[in-house]
């Protein structure tokens, strides 16, 4: 994104026409606040007159709809994540920040192709799985960070995903029972990923 806002439009009229095609806009990772900083020196905006609900929809639009991956910045507001789910619709891979895994249950169902789920855990945890298993047909990859397991959680991945391909804990404190579930009962499981996790080591 950095690129195609900084560098490659400023090379030659071509090469900014070229920058906008929609084929070079599938693959949206917001950066950091210090980013957007950059952006409106760069581009000579008012700071009072930036704000980041206009930018998503702004580099969104550069997409035409056609993002398959995208993570939103932290400071994404619910409003945010409504507009992404009525505009792309054929996201796979989708990472959610902060507080704004309490809408995604309402919101899945707008996103069929969903393969990998990037979120901090909350308490909508399991209804998001419910509505994953509901919508996601080809969902393999789930990744949650910054949370505290509540006993069960584990069996609701085991319950709801018993397919999944790919499980990713950062920063989570997770029970050995739930663990142990996860590795017993998910036969299709491929990787299991916690070593930054609390409550089990790596080798045990």
């Amino acid at each position: 994104m950095e690129s195609l806002l900084f560098d490659v439009p400023f090379v030659c009229k071509s090469w900014y026409k070229a920058s906008l095609d929609p084929c070079c806009w599938q693959r949206l990772i917001f950066p950091d606040v210090s980013f957007f900083g950059r952006f409106v020196n760069e581009y000579r905006i008012d700071a009072w007159k930036f704000s980041t609900s206009a930018f998503i929809k702004f580099v969104i639009g550069r997409s035409k709809g056609r993002a398959t991956v995208l993570s939103l910045p932290p400071s994404a507001s619910e409003t945010d994540l409504k507009y992404v789910s009525d505009v792309c619709g054929d996201l796979k891979v989708l990472a959610f920040h902060g507080d704004e895994p309490r809408v995604i249950p309402k919101l899945i169902g707008k996103w069929k192709h969903l393969e990998w789920l990037m979120l901090e855990s909350g308490d909508d945890f399991e209804e998001i799985l419910s509505q994953i298993i509901i919508h996601c047909k080809d969902f393999c990859g789930l990744c949650v960070s910054n949370d505290v397991f509540c006993t069960g959680e584990g069996m609701a991945i085991v319950n709801f995903l018993p397919k999944i391909k790919q499980l990713i804990f950062g920063r989570v404190e997770i029970g050995r029972d739930d663990l142990m579930a996860l590795l017993l009962r998910c036969k299709k499981l491929l990787l299991l990923e916690g070593s930054d996790c609390i409550g089990f080591s790596p080798d045990a």
